[in-house]
């Protein structure tokens, strides 16, 4: 909104021109979705916890995670609508990006809340077959709707089609042809399930999404600059810079609701929350070009859904099992470690992961 009101009327209103720059609106957009998040948080936990919306604690896990049995559920609505809110206000709707971010987080969150819902009335939530079929039904459309709107991009001051992709630690591009339409269908169903695999202890998704968008908000500006983006040898794609907005908010509220989502939890994201937001990584990083380097700035996730991969295998295949659970995580809680621990050190990982992944940017 405010974008459009630099637009249209700065001429009477010379104060507008403050909200021409990414920056001013980016910083806007966080700190609106961080108070947002944290003004209306007990409320709506309280809200929840009167319709019952409440999680129910897998009986695998150990008596710890007993206790958390009523937790609210569901606190990805509010995250949502959050992001939402800021992003209508601080961005440019007209920019292509962002409408498909915007379309992106709300069909996604859409699925999460019906699995979350029919989990609360059912105790059991969509079956894995129906919702994996619907995610990929989302990911074909939102794959083709990038595929439409950026066809090229531009790359040491050649023109390169969107097919073509950059490894980390490199300067060599390459071209995938068809193949690029599966890897992305791939990056964004992978990144979306992997932070859902994660979201198993308090505060461990939460600061792991804050640590890894952050991480991509530099690549992402980087991205949308055509100086900076020549010297760097990364890709400069046309009105990615936008995108920072969006990146903001999200952050934004992804730090208001660590507010109540940090041990003790009292309130849980969910799949309406997890969910959409592994999808809108794995988009970014296919926007701005940087497919593979995803891999280190979301290693933690990338670890978590490794981990329950590695365990299905080997239980089906040699009936064995490589840990006592998975993910990862819990199997660390089995070993007595605590909670708050696991979570703290798995942050300091994503941070590593996180700085590794901005050394590229000189180490090509």
């Amino acid at each position: 909104m405010f974008h459009y009101l630099y637009l249209n009327f700065l001429d009477s209103i010379p104060l507008l021109n403050l909200f021409q720059y990414i920056t001013l609106r980016s910083i806007l957009a966080g700190i609106l979705s961080f108070l947002f998040v944290v003004l209306f948080g007990k409320k709506f936990i309280n809200f929840l916890t009167k319709k019952n919306s409440v999680e129910n604690i897998n009986k695998y896990l150990n008596d710890n995670h007993k206790k958390k049995t009523g937790t609210p559920n569901m606190g990805g609505f509010l995250i949502g609508v959050s992001i939402l809110i800021s992003t209508l206000l601080f961005s440019d709707l007209s920019n292509p990006k962002i409408q498909i971010l915007i379309w992106t987080y709300i069909l996604f969150a859409i699925t999460g809340f019906i699995d979350d819902f029919t989990k609360l009335r059912k105790g059991t939530g969509l079956k894995i077959q129906l919702k994996f079929f619907i995610q990929i039904l989302l990911t074909f459309l939102i794959s083709f709707l990038i595929i439409d709107q950026s066809q090229t991009f531009i790359y040491q001051e050649e023109t390169k089609n969107i097919n073509n992709i950059i490894l980390p630690f490199t300067k060599n591009i390459f071209d995938l042809g068809a193949i690029y339409f599966v890897l992305m269908m791939f990056i964004i169903l992978g990144s979306a399930n992997s932070v859902n695999f994660t979201d198993g202890l308090d505060g461990l998704a939460t600061g792991s999404l804050i640590i890894s968008f952050s991480a991509i908000t530099i690549f992402t500006y980087i991205a949308g600059n055509s100086v900076y983006s020549s010297y760097l040898y990364l890709p400069f794609i046309s009105n990615v810079g936008e995108i920072v907005v969006f990146i903001s908010a999200l952050i934004g509220s992804l730090l208001g609701f660590l507010w109540y989502n940090s041990n003790p939890a009292q309130i849980f994201m969910g799949d309406t929350g997890s969910i959409p937001m592994g999808a809108t990584l794995g988009l970014v990083a296919i926007l701005i070009k940087q497919e593979f380097l995803l891999l280190i700035i979301g290693g933690i996730f990338v670890i978590e859904a490794l981990s329950v991969i590695a365990q299905i295998f080997s239980f089906r295949i040699f009936n064995k099992r490589i840990f006592l659970i998975a993910p990862i995580h819990h199997h660390f809680e089995k070993l007595g470690i605590k909670e708050s621990k696991i979570v703290i050190r798995f942050w300091i990982i994503g941070i590593i992961f996180s700085l590794i992944a901005i050394a590229t940017l000189k180490i090509r």
